[in-house]
């Protein structure tokens, strides 16, 4: 809303709003360099200008911190609300300080999102009496083609757990638990020692943590209102837990007071909680370091219900492992996964069949035994 839709179209009064301004508006964020990540590399001109001040002279100027401030002074990509806070501090032009990578676009599910929330909050205006119809209801996007989410086979999550042998206990058991659990990254990231009831082998799931930029890290809510949930995990991940929690202690005895006292499950070396961006990153590098087939930190979920699924789990227990708010959710993502196991379907028929026939054909040849009259 602050970002995009307000100064594109919150000038404009809510009876004038027309369908062509809408479309105007997602036409524009379509294009590149709209995104809020996009990556801002000092130029030669701000390097040079850097020279003559400090990384303390840049913090005490800026307000940014010391790695920021490092960072930029060497002349690594930043993103833009850095850049903005650094030339506001120099009193710079940033498209003079700073090259955009202007190649980056929203993907089209952001660009709908983005229509499903002004859809939204015209809905209300209409029935608030403020409007008489909604405009963004007379908007047609187009159709959405179907979203398919990759994930890993039964062998490939045999290979990444082999590759996790050598990895830190920290990154270890949090791909086992998300593995395990098919929990959101910020789900993951914002679990606590209180949420595992290792007497019953349940954790429950009550928030996530996030990261927004211009706004930090902070705790909300699940993602939907079913997203509330207790889930059972296995035996194996919950040893695993009882392991990390064990070495999590030894370190806080070992670095006393260095140790920032937190009751986060996923903790820095230093007592710290992970960045709710840290697993994706993490996971990139790791896949990388082992030559495995590359999927998101966010994929490891739907390899989750993959396996369920071949499993022989059903769908409204899978939709409520997954925290989704209706059945049909789950249906619709894991739709061509479900498809492939329905053909599976058919061969473990032929198998029944087989054996069917086989057992007929003994009995046709064995001889026939009576029963005794009591």
């Amino acid at each position: 809303m602050e970002k995009r839709i307000l100064p594109a179209i919150g000038h404009i009064k809510l009876q004038k709003l027309q369908p062509h301004h809408l479309l105007e508006f997602y036409n524009n964020i379509a294009e590149g360099g709209i995104r809020l990540d996009t990556h801002h590399t000092p130029t030669d001109a701000l390097v040079n200008i850097l020279e003559s001040y400090s990384i303390p002279d840049v913090v005490k100027l800026s307000g940014v911190t010391f790695k920021t401030a490092q960072r930029i002074k060497k002349g690594s990509p930043t993103n833009r609300k850095t850049a903005e806070i650094i030339c506001n501090a120099l009193g710079a032009d940033t498209s003079k300080m700073f090259s955009i990578d202007n190649d980056k676009k929203l993907s089209d599910k952001t660009i709908r999102h983005h229509h499903s929330t002004v859809s939204s909050v015209l809905a209300t205006a209409v029935k608030w009496n403020l409007i008489s119809s909604n405009p963004a209801e007379r908007v047609d996007l187009g159709k959405m083609p179907k979203y398919k989410p990759d994930y890993y086979d039964d062998e490939q999550v045999a290979a990444m757990f082999i590759a996790l042998e050598d990895e830190p206990i920290r990154y270890r058991t949090m791909v086992f638990l998300t593995i395990d659990t098919g929990c959101r990254t910020g789900e993951i990231t914002g679990l606590k020692w209180s949420d595992i009831d290792f007497d019953n082998g349940t954790i429950a799931i009550s928030r996530q943590r996030q990261y927004v930029t211009g706004y930090g890290t902070f705790e909300k809510e699940p993602k939907t209102e079913n997203g509330q949930r207790t889930i059972t995990m296995s035996a194996t991940v919950a040893a695993m837990l009882q392991q990390y929690k064990t070495r999590q202690i030894e370190d806080t005895f070992k670095l006393g007071e260095a140790w920032s006292a937190d009751h986060y499950v996923f903790l820095h070396e230093d007592g710290t909680p992970l960045h709710p961006h840290r697993p994706y990153t993490w996971f990139v590098e790791f896949l990388k370091r082992h030559d495995l087939p590359k999927i998101t930190y966010h994929q490891l979920r739907h390899t989750n219900a993959s396996l369920l699924i071949a499993a022989g789990v059903d769908i409204v227990t899978l939709s409520g492992r997954l925290g989704h708010g209706d059945k049909n959710v789950t249906l619709n993502t894991y739709s061509h996964i479900i498809k492939s196991k329905e053909a599976q379907a058919a061969n473990r028929m032929d198998i029944f069949y087989s054996k069917a026939t086989k057992n007929t054909k003994n009995f046709r040849n064995s001889p026939q035994i009576v029963p005794k009259a009591v």
